[in-house]
């Protein structure tokens, strides 16, 4: 079992018990339980973490030029995006820094749509928005920045925070 099944487990199991007691964790009980910091994830954590969430993914192969992991996550959800880890190291290619991103081609905006993704930055602070180069598609982008340690639930709220950005930014593009 790897470490973040075993957190997971350990914090369902802790959530259903406390939940179902009616006991509340005061602040000096839970200064004795210390959620592990993960300062890096191996793009298999990061598949399982978004196995936590209940997203459907797959792996696909990416031709990094040692610029990104060799596998970046597509997450089927609604609109489609991927997770990218940057800056890995080791054989396992373990990543501090990780990357969401949906490409949504001129196809899927619908053709009465008007929208100013300086607008939307302004509003948005969390995610960005900006033209492909070639101005067939408009990217979104989170990233999500390991270092130094952050806790499982932090890594999953962002990645909530990410799902919710990219649904209203498919309501501001009027999406069909």
């Amino acid at each position: 079992m790897t470490v973040l099944r075993l957190f997971s487990t350990m914090a369902a199991i802790a959530t259903f018990w406390f939940g179902a007691t009616g006991v509340r964790a005061d602040a000096s009980r839970t200064n004795r339980y210390h959620q592990q910091l993960y300062s890096s994830l191996t793009m298999q954590d990061a598949g399982e973490t978004l196995d936590l969430l209940g997203l459907p993914y797959h792996a696909e192969a990416v031709n990094s030029n040692g610029v990104v992991a060799n596998t970046r996550l597509v997450v089927a959800d609604g609109l489609v995006w991927f997770m990218y880890g940057y800056n890995c190291k080791g054989r396992i290619e373990s990543c501090p820094e990780l990357q969401l991103r949906a490409v949504i081609t001129s196809e899927q905006i619908s053709a009465q749509s008007s929208w100013d993704l300086d607008h939307w930055n302004r509003q948005n602070r969390f995610v960005r928005a900006y033209q492909s180069g070639s101005g067939k598609a408009v990217i979104l982008e989170m990233d999500i920045y390991l270092a130094g340690g952050v806790a499982l639930t932090n890594i999953t709220d962002q990645i909530l925070l990410w799902r919710q950005s990219l649904r209203e930014f498919s309501l501001y593009l009027k999406t069909p």
